[in-house]
């Protein structure tokens, strides 16, 4: 499922793509932070870029899971990632670590990579599979050249207590004004993603911001979700996706 919301009615899409708006953009560069499944959202966008015939390239400014799908570029080769992009493919793009994830290629790879006009998407931060985070201070790394910001949260965090479902509960319940034995609310995840601290943290002014509500897996999930949607309304911020299922029957965590 993948519906986004026009003046708070809910409309279905067949693509994130669509439901993102990214068909403005002829090559945009999206960063995704938050938790709850930065990954799946990634993984389902570099697919449907591919499957219109797009190649895309996927990469991370942190730390990410290394790819299972598409080509893996190991080492900051460009010309070896010119050759690849001719397949038309998803092009993953990291150092390779021992513990199956993959980090950053230096800035100056970013700043190459841009001259390809290409769709780039970047994972810009980490959340150890929790579905819900707010950045620490030196969170997230977000590439300045973002054109469109993904605030993505976990559905599944609400209800449950801070310690349990929020990485780094001690910097959330500060940023919330909770203990960490306290509930998570929708008002919370409201608070996260259009604070300045939360999800728009290190945002500029000319990036397009949205933020996906991910793990709506459950008619309990979809009405939490649609709540989180309509507080968002109530604030006067309108671009929120509720997802589920982007994976299949494979979901990646953070």
């Amino acid at each position: 499922m993948i519906r986004s919301y026009v003046n708070s009615r809910p409309i279905e899409t067949e693509s994130l793509k669509s439901a993102l708006s990214l068909a403005r953009f002829s090559a945009p560069i999206i960063s995704v932070v938050g938790a709850g499944g930065k990954t799946t959202v990634i993984r389902k966008l570099a697919r449907e870029y591919e499957e219109e015939g797009h190649p895309v390239i996927v990469t991370t400014t942190t730390h990410m899971w290394q790819p299972d799908g598409g080509f893996y570029l190991r080492s900051p080769d460009l010309e070896l990632l010119y050759q690849m992009l001719k397949h038309k493919r998803q092009v993953w793009a990291g150092y390779p670590e021992p513990d199956g994830k993959m980090s950053a290629f230096p800035e100056v790879f970013l700043e190459a990579v841009r001259m390809l006009a290409v769709p780039v998407i970047i994972e810009a931060d980490g959340a150890k599979g929790l579905p819900v985070k707010v950045p620490e201070v030196h969170e997230p790394v977000l590439w300045g050249k973002t054109m469109v910001l993904l605030g993505v949260a976990g559905l599944d965090a609400v209800g449950g207590q801070i310690k349990d479902v929020c990485h780094h509960p001690e910097q959330a319940s500060a940023f919330l004004g909770k203990s960490v034995e306290d509930i998570l609310e929708c008002e919370d995840i409201v608070k996260i993603g259009l604070s300045d601290m939360g999800m728009k943290k290190s945002m500029d002014p000319f990036m397009k911001f949205y933020v996906v509500l991910n793990k709506a897996d459950d008619a309990q999930r979809v009405s939490i979700g649609e709540r989180i949607a309509g507080l968002f309304a109530g604030k006067g911020f309108y671009n929120v996706v509720l997802t589920s299922g982007l994976g299949g029957s494979y979901e990646c965590t953070d």
